[in-house]
């Protein structure tokens, strides 16, 4: 099987509309009113009635409360729920759905990584203010590490571009990518040559 490859920082129906129809395995929302990519949790439920059934849609949150999650996940139709605060394990094991609980190797860790039952673990670089999408690429040779240490699914985002994907892919190893400010063409705005080209770059990679 190859690379997971998620999509990011879906910030309108015709971009989400280009971007499936280039098959990617996850597109993903940013919940976060915080960000400069915001959707709200009804306008992607109605962005997404259409959407194809193969791609999952991933829910990206910063420290919300679990009735948040669960009404946002609901009104998006929600496959992932995708945590990047400081959700305890304790918070994490309140939510039904799949999760993928961001880890910033540039930070302390909130809990030890073995008190997390999630689906798999997203290595991002945190800015100080902005906990994600930052286009600051992460340490490659301590998320190889990570991802040798660690016996979950690890996606890594970060800086993430069509020009240094297989590079990293071959310097880490993950079983996804996660990109979004690396294929935009202005802040959530997509451009799909860039998408086209970081899929089949990372299709590619073996």
């Amino acid at each position: 099987m190859g690379v997971f490859i998620k999509i990011c920082g879906v910030c309108s129906q015709e971009d989400l509309k280009g971007v499936t129809e280039l098959e990617p395995d996850a597109v993903g929302f940013i919940l976060w009113p915080g960000s400069k990519r915001h959707v709200k949790p009804d306008t992607v439920g109605k962005w997404t009635k259409d959407a194809p059934k193969g791609i999952k849609k991933v829910g990206v949150f910063v420290n919300p409360t679990p009735d948040e999650v669960k009404q946002a996940a609901e009104q998006a139709q929600l496959d992932v729920v995708q945590l990047h605060g400081e959700e305890s394990p304790d918070f994490c094991a309140q939510l039904s759905l799949p999760i993928w609980k961001a880890i910033h190797l540039n930070r302390p860790l909130p809990a030890p990584l073995s008190d997390y039952d999630v689906e798999a673990f997203l290595l991002d670089h945190h800015g100080g203010v902005q906990p994600g999408g930052t286009g600051v690429a992460v340490d490659w040779a301590a998320a190889a590490r990570f991802v040798a240490d660690v016996p979950k699914k690890v996606l890594l985002a970060g800086g993430l571009n069509r020009d240094n994907v297989a590079e990293a892919l071959g310097h880490v190893r993950p079983w996804g990518v996660d990109v979004s400010s690396g294929v935009e063409s202005d802040v959530g705005k997509k451009d799909l040559m860039k998408v086209k080209d970081f899929i089949v770059t990372c299709r590619g990679v073996e």
